[in-house]
């Protein structure tokens, strides 16, 4: 019997997609599944979740929770670790003492400083993992989801000498955006894809032997499809090649967006402090299904995800060979980056492991792009493993964004303070006499003083977001090709003064009453499921005591066009998150009831909306 332990499965919206994976294989229905975290209500809330994905798919694996992870990993095959060292708290020191110095991010999980400090802080625990596999499941495979993806997989490759993939969703989930682009099957289209992790590229993308990059800097030309990616297709028009993971991330990977001023970030729709946001929701979304979990109502389906780790699982097991993307050392896959770097890259699963597929060189100018950030990586694990702090600084100095918009004693600066502020949480990293600290003394940051100006921050702005609406749906369209113009019953029945019969049935389909969680957002995931390529619509009436004008603030997950009072007075195709603030359009509110009428487009993966409207000020 297969046993596949969990490592942080208090992720739980990630281990019940897991979970759902594996079990949905008639291989795996009777497998041992061991759910492991620190945090004793996180775990509660991801093995009951678990159970009912069991139930749901008729399968009787054997069940087991657990606060140690010794335990946990004992005699286990499968080792996937999800693990987040420091949890929000943690994320928002890596973003507010860089932006005492004038340095902001968008995610700040992959690279620069909040990269490298996510990833020594991750360092023991991970490093310390690694050590335990080798003793207590040799022969275990590690599939790691955690980022900074690059930086944690040499903590376990130069630890011991376990098995272990890195794993990651970006080459899949935007090749499938990209075929959407160009109307095309992904599943009939040929790509190769190699490079580090967020920043490998698309070498090559064929139809029948047929290059459909020209196609794709053709539907560059179309503002509303380089409207929802535009950071990655400036650097397509740019660097001749489409890059893996999103604008947000790749924003800040390099010097010319975010240094750039204002400007530039509104032009290319920069979202700053975009993960912090996303924190917030995922707080929400923890407490809807601990709510869900601990009741009687059954998952009704259950969706495969895209993600790899069952499909590594089961060509490990039953030796039917398939080609994944996953993250190894290069060792010469790619013969212009170091043989010691962790690259990106086709990799064959079989019984006897996963192995890269030869790549060859990548063009001088994609290598370029990277060079910088596979050196923070040999700066890190040096830094972690010998305990040199002047590596730290200089991981923090070549990164392009830190670089380009701090001098280099505000960079070690900034690094003491970080050292600082996280104290023994890091590997020990004493002063170095021939690179010199800053000199200056800093203290312990109390991350929950930093929450709680956070949290009021954002009650602040919560003032303004509409709370109660209704929703209607969802409605199928067609992979590939859903937009806000995808046609629907209620497309017809849109009146002309935007009112809407909240009792009438449309297409078999009746109205629900919500309310919008924190930053304003209405998940529909959490009303229709996790669904893809679908429409869906939403209603709320706003009352003005006097006719005013406005700046409405509106986001979505993914498209969205905003009628007012009858009126269209926004429009939005693109593929994001959700950011309240993304777009903003400036209004006439009438006096007494106006109504405000939503259309959403779902691509992939989450989905929702929010609208915020001023109050008066009088």
């Amino acid at each position: 019997m297969t046993k596949i332990a969990m490592i942080g499965a208090g992720s739980v919206v990630f281990s019940r997609n897991l979970t759902g994976d594996i079990l949905g294989m008639p291989e795996f229905k009777d497998a041992t599944m061991c759910y492991m975290d620190i945090d004793k209500e996180r775990l509660t809330v991801a093995g009951n979740l678990c159970r009912k994905v069991a139930k749901a798919l008729g399968a009787k694996p054997k069940i087991e929770t657990t606060m140690d992870r010794r335990k946990a990993l004992k005699g286990a095959d499968f080792v996937i670790n999800m693990v987040q060292i420091g949890g929000f708290n943690s994320t928002l020191v890596d973003f507010e003492i860089p932006r005492k110095f004038g340095l902001n991010f968008t995610i700040a999980d992959t690279t620069g400083p909040g990269g490298l400090f996510r990833a020594l802080r991750t360092y023991p625990m991970l490093s310390g993992m690694a050590k335990d596999m080798a003793e207590l499941c040799p022969r275990a495979v590690l599939l790691n989801y955690s980022n900074p993806m690059s930086m944690n997989m040499q903590s376990v490759f130069r630890t011991a000498g376990i098995q272990a993939v890195g794993l990651c969703h970006s080459v899949q989930g935007t090749f499938d955006q990209l075929m959407g682009y160009i109307g095309e099957d992904p599943s009939k289209i040929a790509f190769t894809c190699a490079g580090i992790n967020h920043m490998a590229f698309y070498l090559k993308i064929e139809k029948d032997g047929v290059d459909l990059y020209p196609r794709l800097f053709k539907a560059m030309a179309d503002e509303k499809i380089r409207s929802t990616n535009k950071v990655r297709f400036e650097l397509m028009k740019r660097l001749g090649h489409f890059i893996t993971e999103s604008s947000e991330h790749n924003a800040e990977y390099n010097p010319w967006f975010i240094p750039r001023g204002k400007q530039t970030i509104a032009e290319f729709d920069i979202p700053i402090d975009e993960y912090l946001r996303r924190c917030d929701g995922i707080v929400d979304e923890f407490a809807r299904l601990k709510k869900f979990s601990a009741g009687r109502e059954p998952i009704k389906e259950v969706c495969r995800s895209h993600e790899y780790g069952s499909t590594i699982i089961h060509s490990i097991v039953t030796g039917k060979p398939a080609v994944v993307y996953g993250n190894l050392v290069n060792g010469g896959t790619i013969s212009n980056l170091p043989r010691t770097a962790i690259v990106e890259a086709p990799t064959l699963v079989d019984r006897t492991g996963m192995h890269h597929a030869q790549v060859g060189e990548l063009p001088p100018q994609l290598v370029a792009y990277m060079t910088p950030h596979v050196n923070q990586h040999e700066l890190f694990i040096r830094a972690a493993q010998e305990g040199r702090r002047d590596h730290v600084y200089q991981a923090c100095m070549f990164d392009p964004l830190a670089g380009a918009t701090l001098r280099t004693d505000q960079i070690v600066e900034m690094c003491d303070e970080m050292i600082a502020a996280y104290g023994d949480e890091l590997p020990p990293l004493p002063a170095r006499t021939l690179v010199p600290t800053s000199g200056k003394r800093f203290p312990k940051v109390d991350s929950r003083v930093l929450r709680a100006s956070w949290d009021k921050v954002q009650e602040s702005a919560e003032s303004h977001h509409i709370k109660d609406w209704h929703v209607l749906g969802a409605f199928p369209g067609t992979s590939g090709k859903t937009t806000i113009a995808t046609r629907t019953p209620f497309d017809a029945l849109v009146a002309a003064d935007g009112s809407v019969d909240l009792k009438a049935a449309v297409g078999g389909v009746k109205w629900k009453a919500v309310k919008a969680a924190k930053r304003g957002f209405v998940d529909l995931a959490g009303v229709y499921g996790p669904l893809s390529w679908c429409v869906c619509w939403g209603y709320a009436e706003v009352e003005s005591v006097h006719a005013r004008e406005v700046v409405v603030s509106c986001g979505s997950d993914d498209g969205i066009k905003l009628w007012l009072n009858g009126k269209v007075v926004h429009e939005h195709e693109i593929g994001r998150g959700y950011n309240p603030e993304a777009d903003k359009v400036t209004v006439q509110l009438k006096a007494g009831v106006n109504r405000i009428l939503v259309k959403i487009s779902q691509h992939i993966g989450g989905y929702g909306f929010g609208v915020s409207v001023p109050p008066a000020n009088f």
